[in-house]
């Protein structure tokens, strides 16, 4: 398979949109857990991809080419900027029901 493109190519290119899908369902997760009837099977499958899901967004953010990776050091109103402008930032929460 001869392809140009490298990982860091498609990680810089596709990060957004797998941060974006993990935002959704951390969403998802925390709105189900506050119902009463919720189906603890949909919320164990959900709980697990975030568990996977969270290390492997920050692997792939590190091999990211530093001009297109989300500086950590930003202060809080430029991290509340980039959010309003639609930037995406990685949501870490406890999915151990804890």
């Amino acid at each position: 398979m001869s392809n140009s493109l490298s990982r860091v190519d498609v990680y810089n290119e596709d990060y957004i949109g797998l941060n974006h899908a993990y935002v959704q369902m951390y969403k998802f997760y925390n709105r189900l857990m506050e119902v009463s009837d919720a189906d603890d099977e949909v919320l164990s499958v959900i709980r697990e991809i975030l568990l996977v899901f969270n290390p492997t967004l920050d692997r792939i953010k590190s091999e990211m080419t530093i001009k297109t990776r989300y500086k950590e050091e930003k202060s809080e109103s430029e991290k509340q900027t980039d959010m309003s402008a639609g930037n995406s930032v990685i949501l870490h929460g406890n999915f151990t029901g804890d």
